[in-house]
């Protein structure tokens, strides 16, 4: 639980851009909290313990991996999204099949991390800012999130290769990054009818998986929160691509990948 928790944080805006172009609306994020899906618990017990164990393989990633008007993504940054998301789609592969593409999975970290970047300095010349009460606020909201105390939040964030800084660095750059995009579009929300599409979608999903119609799964009403913040992460995701694909039109990008 807390490794899923983790990836909204660790890749801040880099993850969710990359997550718009991997991720299927509807997935476990749906679920009510605390309550593994069909498919968590699959991945689980289908998890290899030597794959997970050798990890991908990053040996030959250069530092920096890219410069965005003039500002650097290292290296480490590089490997701590993409390990994230590696772990992310293997258990994905696990449940399909198809064994995970690294070439391509770098690919997209790399274009996620230059957009983050870019809408990271969009934000800053706009003049926005984050203050240290919004970020301690976001960071009690992902302990409790995780049903965990802050510092075990940050212990745990720890065997991800971040320390408090590193966590509250990235805080800043979500939060900077949100800011940004309600400026540029406004709040975003989702309607009944689209919350109510988005549940039968699940529902579905889980028959699919081999459960009964709805089987594990709670009424809507249970998880409606729930459903109605993963279709505003969607929208947001969708409107970060969006500009920052606009913003990289006029930037000063270098790719060393």
């Amino acid at each position: 639980m807390l490794k899923n928790k983790w990836r909204l944080v660790a890749a801040a805006a880099g993850a969710v851009l990359i997550a718009a172009g991997c991720s299927a609306p509807g997935d476990d994020d749906g679920a009510a909290e605390g309550e593994p899906t069909a498919a968590t618990e699959q991945a689980d017990q289908q998890t290899d313990p030597e794959q997970d164990a050798a990890g991908p393989n990053t040996d030959d990633i250069p530092d920096p991996v890219a410069e965005v008007n003039g500002t650097e993504i290292t290296k480490d940054e590089f490997v701590t999204v993409f390990q994230g998301q590696y772990q992310q789609m293997t258990m994905q592969a696990q449940m399909t099949g198809q064994p995970v593409d690294e070439d391509q999975l770098k690919e997209q970290t790399l274009e996620g991390l230059v957009g983050s970047e870019l809408l990271r300095q969009e934000a800053v010349e706009r003049g926005l800012e984050v203050s240290d009460a919004e970020i301690d606020t976001a960071l009690a909201g992902f302990a409790e999130a995780n049903q965990a105390s802050e510092d075990e939040f940050i212990s745990a964030m720890g065997e991800q290769g971040m320390d408090r800084d590193d966590v509250v660095e990235q805080i800043e750059k979500q939060l900077l990054v949100e800011k940004l995009v309600v400026e540029e579009y406004g709040e975003f929300s989702a309607t009944d009818q689209e919350i109510e599409a988005a549940y039968q979608q699940l529902v579905e999903q889980q028959a699919m998986s081999g459960g009964q119609a709805g089987g594990g799964l709670p009424p809507l009403e249970q998880v409606r929160g729930e459903v109605e913040e993963q279709l505003v992460a969607e929208q947001q995701a969708q409107a970060m691509q969006t500009l920052s694909e606009e913003l990289r039109e006029g930037a000063d990008v270098t790719e060393h990948l």
